[in-house]
């Protein structure tokens, strides 16, 4: 699909976003739980368009050089006119990415812009990045409905009342409870619960969590995690957002985020060893059997029908 900045569509039209909380929680809690220590390996994603950086997105470091995103953020249409791309960490850790020789960039090959399917990219960096790399969550055993997960990235933010109104590019974490699978389990979405409201609610329990979130433009890209033990996993990645309730606010009460289920990415993102040109060719037969095309009934669980659904590029 074509995908247009910030724009609340009849049709199919991806995103990235910063947290939109809830409103009787303050702006700070979620600034805290993003910056957290946990989190440092979530990074921003500035392109130069000939006019300087500019945040379009978010990324997660996986490895001493390697970082995972959505495939919509490092697109063709996305990096289209730019002169400069970049991950930022912050404190001075900042890493230009060479995003023109082929095998940096390597976008799922099953990935498809019209439905935001396997929307996953793997992006190699010139250098080792000073950071503790996140770990991904590999088990088999898919995490249950209703566990809590954390999600973080950077851009726009506000209210469950007013939407992603605010610009930003700060970093924010957000909760929720992982509320549905989707498309065979390859993605999975969540509802923003208003307190003391159950009716705006249409997946899994109403009651929301203490730092119940949505996700708004500037975290796509952006990691979802989910705590193991005594440790934080990362297990998806921010994909899109639902106008749900069709009332014309994005991100709002009621409305749905959308997610990749990244263990089903897992055999790909391994595959993936360092920035060859035969990278993606060489692993595409492993995607072909691991995420089967969706057939009809499947995308129009997704989100109901297009026409219905708002899918928001983030920023890009």
């Amino acid at each position: 699909m074509k995908f247009l900045p910030l724009v609340v569509c009849a049709l199919l039209v991806p995103c990235a976003t910063g947290a939109v909380r809830r409103d009787d929680t303050s702006d700070s809690a979620y600034l805290n739980l993003g910056n957290k220590g946990q989190f440092r390996s979530v990074g921003r994603v500035e392109v130069n368009y000939g006019d300087g950086y500019q945040a379009i997105g978010t990324a997660t470091l996986i490895g001493p050089n390697r970082i995972v995103s959505a495939a919509h953020v490092f697109s063709a249409d996305a990096l289209a006119g730019a002169v400069g791309v970049r991950i930022n960490f912050g404190r001075g850790r900042v890493s230009t990415i060479d995003f023109e020789t082929p095998g940096v960039v390597n976008i799922n090959p099953r990935y498809n812009p019209d439905t935001l399917r396997n929307d996953v990219s793997v992006v190699f960096l010139p250098r080792r990045m000073s950071l503790a790399p996140a770990r991904l969550y590999s088990n088999p055993r898919r995490v249950s409905l209703g566990t809590p997960i954390t999600f973080v990235g950077y851009g726009d933010t506000g209210t469950g009342f007013t939407g992603s109104s605010q610009f930003s590019i700060l970093k924010r974490g957000g909760q929720n409870a992982l509320d549905t699978y989707l498309m065979g389990g390859t993605d999975f979405e969540v509802d923003f619960d208003q307190p003391g409201n159950p009716s705006a609610s249409s997946l899994g329990s109403s009651t929301p969590l203490a730092l119940e979130a949505l996700l708004g433009p500037g975290d796509s890209g952006g990691s979802v995690w989910v705590k193991r033990g005594k440790r934080w996993m990362v297990m998806g990645i921010n994909s899109y957002g639902l106008d749900w309730n069709e009332n014309g606010i994005e991100d709002d009460y009621g409305d749905h985020s959308g997610f990749v289920y990244l263990p089903r990415y897992v055999k790909w993102i391994n595959s993936l060893n360092g920035p060859s040109s035969e990278a993606v060719k060489r692993t595409s037969s492993l995607q072909l059997s691991a995420v089967p095309e969706p057939g009809t009934v499947a995308l129009l669980a997704l989100g109901g029908l297009v026409g219905v659904m708002a899918l928001r590029r983030r920023r890009a």
